[in-house]
């Protein structure tokens, strides 16, 4: 027997709704530092907009996980090496990889940069 994985998925869904609420209860306690509200904030943000990257991606277009992470992997992988006009060893610091590792990630998905002059 199958479970009811869109029973399963509408708890989960429900959950998700009810703690995210919880959260922003959570931040609007005067007593909490802005420092602290800010990154509480910050973090409840994520979470939705990772939430709402599921929901669109894995349930109504359901793609599967190999392809998706492929394409968060690349878009990832590109948007650092945007921000550090192609840098590859200053990405990879910032991703927390060798750079043996994100060189190979960037051969398999075929990314190229141009690399700008920098300009005196």
């Amino acid at each position: 027997m199958k479970p009811d994985v869109t029973n399963n998925h509408h708890t989960n869904t429900e959950s998700l709704r009810i703690n995210s609420m919880r959260i922003l209860d959570l931040l609007t306690i005067d007593s909490i530092s802005p420092g602290y509200l800010d990154e509480w904030k910050e973090k409840a943000r994520s979470w939705e907009v990772l939430n709402l990257f599921i929901e669109q991606f894995c349930m109504k277009q359901a793609i599967p996980l190999s392809e998706l992470m492929n394409i968060l992997e690349k878009t990832i992988l590109i948007k650092v090496l945007s921000n550090l006009n192609g840098n590859q060893k200053e990405a990879a610091k910032f991703l927390g990889i060798k750079y043996t590792t994100l060189h190979e990630k960037v051969k398999k998905y075929n990314i190229k940069f141009l690399k700008n002059p920098i300009h005196d």
